[in-house]
């Protein structure tokens, strides 16, 4: 009777996959990161407000004086005095972003660190500094949408007013067209995914690659 040894791919075959295991819990989790983003959209967006507003203020205070936020949504308050089309006297130039389309990558990683096997302190640890990372990705997003919106739309409508304000800084239209961009198609995606992928650097070297065979 002779032994038939099987061959590590065809051991990982026959066994379970952790990687496909672990894709599969991230695919479950997500529903719940999205339902809890969401749900807690107001908190979880407060400091990309603050950290917003005070990029604003320090770079450019003689444009834009706060940020107010209602819900998620963020309300862009200048210092920009525009004609009222209702007559009477001019009107501080406001408008809303939504920060949310930046801030997805939250529930992303949620879904992924909670699949990932780890300690419950390290998932915490992660969780927190993916938070940050995503708060850093959603202020870029909001800063360009901000200015993307001067050069383009407000500039159009009062471009008495806000023309030579574009015109007075250091940022060109290609520059904000193409930095806005990177914002809003780029950077919610990648980033959260890089993050993890640095985060968990060991697990996919020793999980990942070994069952990539």
């Amino acid at each position: 009777m002779s032994d038939d040894p099987k061959t590590p791919k065809e051991e990982s075959s026959s066994g379970s996959n952790p990687v496909r295991e672990m894709f599969l819990l991230a695919a479950l989790y997500l529903p719940l990161g999205f339902f809890l983003w969401f749900f807690a959209a107001s908190l979880l967006m407060l400091p990309a407000r603050l950290v917003s507003q005070f990029l604003l203020g320090l770079l450019h205070a003689d444009i834009f004086e706060r940020i107010f936020q209602a819900d998620f949504y963020f309300e862009i308050q200048t210092a920009i005095a525009v004609p009222n089309p209702e007559g009477g006297e001019a009107l501080l130039l406001t408008w809303d972003v939504n920060p949310m389309i930046y801030a997805w990558g939250m529930a992303l990683l949620f879904g992924l660190t909670m699949a990932t096997p780890m300690t419950v302190k390290r998932r915490l640890l992660q969780m927190l500094i993916g938070f940050s990372v995503v708060t850093l990705v959603t202020v870029w997003g909001v800063y360009w949408e901000v200015w993307k919106d001067l050069a383009f739309m407000w500039s159009q409508q009062f471009p008495a007013q806000v023309v030579p304000l574009v015109e007075a800084s250091v940022y060109t239209p290609t520059m904000i067209a193409l930095f806005y961009q990177l914002g809003y198609l780029m950077f919610p995606a990648v980033v959260p995914l890089a993050t993890w992928i640095l985060l968990n650097r060991r697990f996919i070297e020793t999980e990942v690659v070994r069952h990539s065979g």
